[in-house]
């Protein structure tokens, strides 16, 4: 009997022990599954929104860019810039969330539990779609920023290309006034220094669109950008045709205001000067001067006497020797006026003499010594 009581006894506690056993299984088997639906639940509740940010994500990195102005594109690529300054909170809410999926698979596998359970009740997400729309996130970006940067660096392209194209005309155009005037197209010598000053004030005033253009050139260097085949002009050329312009207007105002001095002092007429330049520009083909051949049919042009043959030859010899002394080959302009400035007077002063005698002698062909004495006296 004490046997069977003892036996009894000890099934008793075994069944007790195992009892306990079974309660703290079915308890931590409890706290399994209400902590498995708090991870169902928390993923469901983060994947939700950030599945709807990867979709909208991919959609905008995806989106055909167009465009009509540089305003347009600047703001596209602010947007981008700001998108991607929130890609490091998304990774770690993409990471928290792949975590979850990754805890839950570990607690199933933990308890053994059926792996059924690996399908969330509270979604349809899983994990899987997470990571490869992260991932189609992750490899658009760049692309994004070279379509944004390609279309960026076309349209600065264009922009330039626009405001060159019409830069570059004008200073030709002002370019071609200033010479205009310089050769003699611009009526009196003053009238010629008002027009330069007119244009060189214009000039002023267009110099901001040449600055607008050195910022854009600027923008294009920092970008790499450095061909640009829709552009008739280079930011070089235009720099250089700025300055040629402004030294063409400066040196056309010297050389009239020159001119209106050589007048006063010289006591030579404007139109005399004109016809001295007019035929001097005439001959002087290239711009660099007259050679002897040319400043020979210049003479020649205007009136001056240059005899034929052997004594023409010492003609030119002469006056080449006052022109061109140091025998350089060209004649420049204001050695050509200053020689027909001596001249023209030499002409004038003997011409006045002859009539100053005819006048003294009463119409005779000769004065006496003692009649011209009484005169000066």
């Amino acid at each position: 009997i004490n046997s069977r009581c003892q036996n009894i006894c000890d099934q008793w506690d075994r069944l007790g022990s195992l009892s306990q056993q079974r309660r703290r299984q079915l308890e931590e088997a409890e706290q399994a599954a209400e902590y498995l639906d708090r991870l169902y639940l928390d993923f469901a509740k983060r994947a939700a929104p950030f599945n709807n940010w990867l979709d909208g994500a991919r959609e905008d990195l995806a989106d055909i860019v167009i465009v009509h102005e540089m305003k347009e594109v600047k703001e596209l690529l602010d947007a981008h810039n700001h998108f991607k300054s929130t890609i490091s909170d998304a990774d770690n809410e993409f990471r928290a969330i792949v975590n979850i999926e990754r805890e839950i698979a570990q607690l199933i596998e933990q308890h053994g539990l059926d792996r059924e359970l690996l399908r969330n009740p509270y979604t349809d997400l899983s994990g899987a779609d997470i990571r490869r729309k992260w991932q189609e996130v992750q490899q658009s970006i760049p692309k994004r920023d070279a379509q944004l940067q390609n279309e960026y660096n076309e349209r600065l392209r264009q922009l330039f290309a626009e405001k060159a194209n019409t830069v570059g005309p004008w200073l030709e155009r002002q370019l071609e006034h200033v010479l205009s005037i310089g050769l003699g197209g611009r009526g009196s010598l003053e009238n010629a220094v008002s027009q330069l000053k007119s244009i060189q004030q214009q000039t002023f005033n267009y110099k901001p669109k040449l600055e607008e253009l050195e910022r854009i050139n600027q923008e294009m260097q920092e970008n790499y950008v450095f061909e640009n085949r829709a552009a008739r002009y280079s930011m070089e050329s235009l720099r250089v045709g700025w300055e040629s312009l402004l030294t063409s207007i400066n040196r056309t105002i010297n050389e009239c205001e020159n001119q209106i001095l050589m007048c006063n002092s010289k006591g030579i007429s404007e139109e005399q000067l004109n016809e001295y330049r007019s035929s001097f520009n005439h001959f002087d083909k290239d711009r660099q001067g007259l050679d002897p051949e040319q400043l020979k049919s210049c003479l020649i042009s205007i009136g001056y006497n240059i005899r034929p043959g052997k004594e023409g030859d010492q003609d030119m010899s002469r006056i080449l020797s006052v022109l061109d002394p140091n025998r350089m080959g060209r004649v420049p302009f204001n050695a050509f006026l200053d020689f027909m400035t001596r001249e023209t007077g030499d002409a004038d002063t003997a011409e006045q003499m002859i009539e100053s005698f005819k006048i003294l002698a009463g119409g005779k062909v000769s004065i006496l010594k003692c009649g011209l004495q009484i005169f000066l006296a």
